[in-house]
This record gives C-alpha cells, structure tokens and sequence, in this order.
C-alpha cells in the first residue's frame, strides 16, 4: 500500500510540475485518462510523430522566413487518452534566426472529427532566454555519470527543479549519434545558489536511481 501511494504522488507530482511534459513511472496506466510515455519502439510513436511535424509546421506559419524552425529530433512524447488524443512533445529543432538548436515543448490535441490543434508551443524551461546567456556562466556545475536515460527533462524536473534560480541544463551528445555521453551541464543564475544545489546533494543518490551525484565546478 505504501508503494502504491508513493507512485501516485510521485506521478501526481510529476504531472503538474511539468504540465505533462515528463513522467517517470507507468503509474498513469492505471487510472483512467493517465499520461504515459511512448516509446520509440511502439506503435503509437509513429503516429505521434506526425503530431511534432504538425507543431512545427504550425509554428513555422507564424514565423517570418529567417526565423524558422526545422524539426530534427523528438527527445520525449507523453499521451493521455481523450475523446482523441493530447500529445505532450519535447523536441530538438534548428532555430534559423540564431543559428542554435534549441529544444521546445508542445501540446497538441487531437480531436477525432476536427484533427490537430496547436495548444501550446514554447521553449523548454531548461533553455536559456536571451537575457540568460551571461548569467548562466556564473554559477556552471559539471554533472558526471549521467545513464543513458537522464535527459534534459530528468535532470531539470527531478534534479533541480526546486532550484528556481535554474538558468539551463544541458546533456553533451554525441555528434553522429545524438546519444548521451555521460555528462552535461547545470547553469545556475550565481555561484552561491549552485554551491547550495551541490552540497545539498553531495554524496546522495539521483532521484529514481542508484546512481550518486557526481559534481563538478566549472565547464571543463
């Protein structure tokens, strides 16, 4: 019972925090309506996949010509079942205005006689604003060991997310690949609030794993 109750609120609490945009158990599978994960190998992934390319065209219609966006990878995709269908997609795109490749959040709902709609289409809230870029040198936590499976969103919702003073979270890949390669980056708005994320979480485990903290000061 306790177990059961755990998993709950862990989902619970994971679902709002991130407005559906991240899940870490199957607990959503349970109850009616849950958000779940899909996983690139199941069928339903092929068909969501069409419901990022249809965000991005959408976003694309509002954009003036040097500012679009091109879809290059879908990192996460959450589905609760409706009448049709909402879509919780996190994806990686090339921003064209800036040159950069910035990951974005949209929920799309699928409505079984009208098709798509567009709900929402934003930046991740890990990515840096503009206004960000310089703060986010100041307090720069190298974060080691990192499996396969800790992506942006894990690292941002269950490691920092209390961290209001976040600015990014980064995880360094593999060029060719697009696979992890075991670290990655957590910018804080200063030093003093990344000193107070790193001794809070010295020598403890990482949420939903084994695995302890690993942290470095610094970019290197």
């Amino acid at each position: 019972m306790a177990t059961y109750s755990f998993e709950r609120r862990e989902y619970l609490e994971d679902v709002i925090e991130s407005q559906g945009f991240f899940v870490t158990n199957d607990y959503g599978r349970k109850i009616p309506c849950g958000i779940v994960k899909i996983g690139e190998n199941s069928e339903a992934f092929e068909k969501a996949k069409k419901t990022a390319i249809f965000a991005v065209d959408k976003q694309n219609e509002k954009l003036k010509n040097s500012s679009k966006l091109e879809l290059l990878k879908i990192i996460n995709i959450n589905f609760e079942p409706t009448a049709g269908a909402i879509y919780y997609i996190t994806l990686a795109a090339m921003d064209f205005s800036c040159g950069k490749i910035h990951h974005y959040q949209a929920k799309v709902l699928e409505k079984i006689n009208t098709g798509y709609k567009v709900e929402t289409f934003q930046l991740a809230p890990y990515v840096p604003k503009f206004s960000e870029y310089e703060e986010e040198k100041n307090g720069c936590i190298r974060i080691n060991n990192l499996q396969d499976w800790m992506d942006e969103n894990y690292l941002y919702y269950k490691c920092c997310y209390i961290f209001k003073k976040l600015v990014s979270v980064e995880v360094i890949k593999d060029e060719e690949t697009g696979k992890s390669m075991g670290y990655g980056f957590l910018n804080f708005k200063n030093h003093s609030v990344a000193m107070e994320f790193a001794e809070r979480n010295k020598g403890k485990p990482m949420p939903n794993s084994n695995q302890i903290y690993s942290l470095v000061f610094g970019k290197n």
